[in-house]
């Protein structure tokens, strides 16, 4: 599994080639963009690429959202709402597949 973290959120090689290989670059932003406008108090992102244990060749980008470790529940479910009510309404239904979104309380 690779990834990398960073507040302007670069990716390695792996998960480049995989969005190339799926044409999901640009579909890709817009995830990275929805999660930075779903949840104000994000610290920083980091991406992974998770091969399916299941199926070979097929994998997803998974996405995960750093948040402060003292977050509201109720913060936290109407972002996801919203980041979820977005994707839906953004990205062509048929990328979903490819992304996957996990939320990580981190300490400041």
């Amino acid at each position: 599994m690779a990834s990398t973290t960073s507040q302007e959120l670069t990716v390695d090689a792996s998960i480049s080639d995989f969005l190339i290989r799926q044409g999901a670059e640009r579909e890709f932003r817009k995830v990275c963009e929805l999660v930075r406008a779903s949840f104000p108090a994000l610290i920083g992102l980091e991406v992974m690429l998770q091969e399916d244990p299941d199926e070979d060749g097929r994998a997803q980008a998974v996405v995960c959202a750093k948040l402060p470790e003292v977050y509201p529940d109720d913060q936290l479910q109407a972002s996801m709402r919203r980041y979820h009510e977005r994707l839906i309404a953004e990205l062509p239904l048929s990328y979903c597949p490819l992304f996957a979104l996990v939320i990580a309380f981190v300490s400041e």
